[in-house]
């Protein structure tokens, strides 16, 4: 049987991760609306959903390979899904600041004035709000990966997706 290559392993993990945190986010998004009272319905939300998911499994999938992320695993499940969550989100946190920090230093700002307005971007409400849903999101996730460590990737899909009876 041939193996597939790290690559192709690697972007099957990506997007299985991904689809999690889209669903997610779309539900946070259009929930999002529904409290501003907004219920027109544009493909932006979707876009911005489908990058960001990407942006979150990506930091997974880093974070996952640093031994601190490992440090929990000989805890009770709740202690590691807290802790992980925790983990992940400081590694959301540190690439929004590189996003800003690079966005900065392309718009032709020194390094002290880009990280300067990268913490400006990290203080404003509206992200500290969104990383209130992040953390949630991943609780829901660490939660999801904890019950598919334990049962493995198929008897978590058929829990899900196939009839009660065929389970």
């Amino acid at each position: 049987m041939k193996k597939n290559p790290w690559w192709k392993r690697e972007l099957k993990e990506m997007l299985s991760i991904a689809s999690v945190f889209f669903v997610i986010f779309v539900l946070f998004m259009l929930m999002k609306k529904a409290f501003q009272n907004e219920y027109t319905f544009n493909f932006v939300v979707i876009g911005t959903a489908f990058v960001g998911s990407l942006i979150i499994a990506k930091v997974v999938l880093i974070f996952d390979l640093l031994p601190i992320t490992k440090r929990s695993d000989h805890l009770p499940n709740i202690y590691r899904v807290f802790f992980r969550s925790l983990v992940y989100l400081v590694g959301y946190v540190i690439f929004t600041f590189l996003e800003h920090l690079i966005k900065g230093l392309i718009e032709g700002g020194d390094f002290l004035h880009a990280s300067s307005l990268a913490f400006h971007e990290l203080g404003k409400l509206t992200y500290i709000t969104s990383l209130i849903a992040i953390f949630v999101a991943f609780l829901f996730f660490n939660a999801f990966w904890v019950i598919r460590a334990k049962y493995g990737p198929t008897a978590l899909f058929n829990l899900f997706f196939r009839k009660v009876d065929q389970v």
